[in-house]
């Protein structure tokens, strides 16, 4: 079945699915009843071992349904006692009954009624969802806002609509040929926010600084040795993206990124201004991500006495644990194979919290 015939299977975009072997289904029936079970659910059908459809169904008869990265929009009402309908935007609609597995609670079949088709799915975040019963709806999210799963899933996505603060902590550990050089030390934190500005359902804005504070770092004294330097703000360094999602999980990034001269103390920036292309690419999955960033940064203004050009190139992947919360925690560890002679970074740690805020707009 492809994803045109998906997308007019209304909640369910059903698919041939094994029964499950419970035998104690019990039938959800009566109009008010119905009614309540689909206003502000959240349900999930896998599709095939690598596509999960995440639908979102609000007490205004409006829905929408996610799967392969792209967004399929329904109306649905009651009809009867015991059907539900769903309507596509082509116009196609679709009629089932349900069944509740009373061995598994949050566990659910659907049956067409034209073709008799039936298929398996699970309702997420039940306690949401009966909060949100009592709630009239928001631009907050409000009735059918996405569970809690699916937002830990989303903020692994590089092309996620999700808003977050990212705080980035960081100990380097420096090496050289100067005296000393291998006891110097660094620790900082960086601060950047990503808003994402959506275009349409698949490409996306990305404009995000990256505000490094700086809590010590040693740097070369000129009279020998190393001064650690206090409290400082750093050079702020941002990109600029635009995202776009394709088909079959595929995600592309492209833009510019750049470095500002913003350092509070000459020591802890380059007085210049950089430039250059970034990119990047992943592959987006139930369990995670994978994927790979590439950029590149010249000197474009400021101090000419010395050129900088700068290529970075980064691999990541992300997984899924399940249960999630509106948090993303991380952890990174970089080892620097080549740096300068007399004074570099030898390797560095970093430990990442990333809270999920509302979008501006």
């Amino acid at each position: 079945m492809n994803r045109l015939t998906l997308s007019a299977a209304a909640l369910l975009l059903c698919t041939t699915s094994q029964i499950a072997h419970s035998e104690n289904w019990q039938p959800l029936t009566g109009a008010s009843t119905l009614h309540e079970f689909v206003s502000g659910t959240t349900a999930e059908l896998q599709l095939t071992d690598d596509v999960t459809a995440i639908g979102h169904y609000r007490a205004d008869g409006s829905a929408e349904i996610r799967a392969w990265n792209e967004t399929f929009r329904r109306t649905w009402q009651v009809q009867g006692d015991d059907q539900v309908c769903y309507t596509s935007d082509e116009n196609r609609t679709n009629c089932f009954t349900f069944e509740q597995d009373l061995d598994s609670p949050g566990d659910y079949r659907s049956r067409n009624v034209e073709t008799g088709q039936v298929a398996l799915f699970r309702i997420l975040d039940a306690t949401a969802n009966q909060l949100d019963r009592t709630t009239p709806p928001d631009d907050d999210g409000g009735l059918g806002s996405p569970s809690v799963t699916e937002i830990a899933a989303a903020l692994s996505d590089p092309n996620t609509t999700l808003g977050s603060m990212n705080f980035q902590f960081d100990y380097v550990q420096y090496e050289g040929d100067i005296p000393g050089a291998d006891n110097a030390e660094a620790m900082r934190m960086t601060f950047q926010p990503s808003l994402p500005y959506s275009l349409n359902d698949t490409t996306n804005l990305f404009v995000r600084p990256a505000v490094p504070v700086i809590f010590s770092q040693d740097v070369p004294d000129p009279r020998g040795g190393f001064e650690s330097e206090g409290v400082e703000l750093g050079d702020i360094g941002f990109d600029a993206l635009l995202g776009k999602s394709l088909a079959g999980g595929v995600v592309v990034l492209g833009g510019v990124t750049g470095t500002l001269p913003t350092a509070t103390d000459d020591a802890l920036g380059r007085d210049q201004w950089l430039l250059g292309p970034a990119a990047a690419a992943a592959i987006v999955r139930p369990w995670g991500v994978l994927g790979v960033l590439a950029t590149h940064q010249w000197d474009v203004a400021g101090e000419d006495d010395f050129d900088t050009s700068i290529t970075s190139g980064q691999y990541f992947y992300a997984f899924n644990l399940g249960k999630g919360r509106p948090w993303k925690f991380g952890i990174q560890y970089w080892h620097y194979i080549e740096s300068p002679d007399l004074f570099g970074p030898d390797y560095q740690v970093r430990l990442q919290v990333s809270p999920v805020v509302k979008l501006p707009w």
